[in-house]
Formats: structure tokens, sequence, C-alpha cells
């Protein structure tokens, strides 16, 4: 994760890592990531026996409201399930072809 929050060091001002817990062939993180219009990345990610991995990246503006959530909770019907993304409201959700951090912050940074 480092080497790609440092790769769009121009975009993130800092970041907090608030859970990082490491056993075996499984993780978990949690982390928040600052960016430079003030809004918020929240980063969550699960590996599971080093092979079943869930994960969320929810942007969301400085005052809160959802930017965009990418996310492989399997609770949509879409053609990429289970991964899906929500685009300005929780109830509008669409395929999602992003599921790296690093593919969110490319969208991102186009757009900030």
């Amino acid at each position: 994760m480092l080497p790609v929050l440092e790769k769009y060091r121009a975009i993130i001002p800092d970041y907090k890592i608030t859970v990082f817990e490491e056993a075996g062939s499984s993780f978990r993180l949690r982390a928040i990531v600052f960016l430079i219009d003030g809004s918020e990345l929240h980063v969550r990610e699960t590996l599971i026996g080093g092979e079943k991995r869930k994960y969320a990246c929810h942007w969301q503006s400085g005052d809160g409201h959802l930017v965009m959530r990418r996310d492989n909770a399997p609770d949509w019907d879409v053609e990429t399930f289970p991964h899906h993304k929500h685009v300005g409201e929780q109830s509008i959700v669409t395929p999602s072809y992003g599921r790296t951090l690093e593919q969110v912050l490319e969208v991102i940074a186009q757009r900030v």
C-alpha cells in the first residue's frame, strides 16, 4: 500500500493507518487517505487465508458526502458481480472494473 500512496503523493498530503493486523497469510487493513481537495478516501482491505479478498474504497467529500465507493460486498446484481461502485449516493450502483487502490487513486487523481 505504501508504494501506491507514494506514487500519488501529488494528491495525498497525508494518510493515517488506523488498523493493521497480520496473521499468517491473512491480514486486515484500515486507513484514511487525506486528499489535496479536503476529501478523504477510507480504505478497508481484508485478505483471508491468502485467497479471499474483501475490500472497500470509500471516497467522501470534506463534508462527509459520498463521492464514490468501490467494494466487493455481494449485495448488488451487476455484470461485474460482486465488484461494484456507488456514485454520489448509496442507491446509485454501477459495474466496477477498478478493484485495486491504485486504480481508485488513478480515478481520483483525474478528478481532484
